[in-house]
């Protein structure tokens, strides 16, 4: 199974709506709140400045679309 973590803050509407795809299509994913100390560290890591940051195996999107999450699942 594919690992997926999405970087969020918690007012983060674009968020949310990554959120809904992945439960929409019923597949595991792991949160990472970037207003915390470990989400912090672990978002600068990937170079990002903004959320959502989606880590899907190896890749890494920056913003939330579908086509490029469909994309980078397959």
């Amino acid at each position: 199974m594919i690992k997926i973590v999405i970087y969020t803050s918690k007012s983060c509407a674009h968020c949310q709506a990554a959120k809904q795809f992945f439960d929409s299509k019923k597949m595991t994913y792991r949160l990472c709140d970037v207003g915390t100390p470990r989400g912090r560290k672990e978002h600068a890591a990937l170079g990002a400045r903004g959320v959502p940051v989606i880590k899907i195996g190896d890749k890494v999107l920056h913003g939330f679309s579908v086509k490029a999450v469909e994309r980078a699942l397959k």
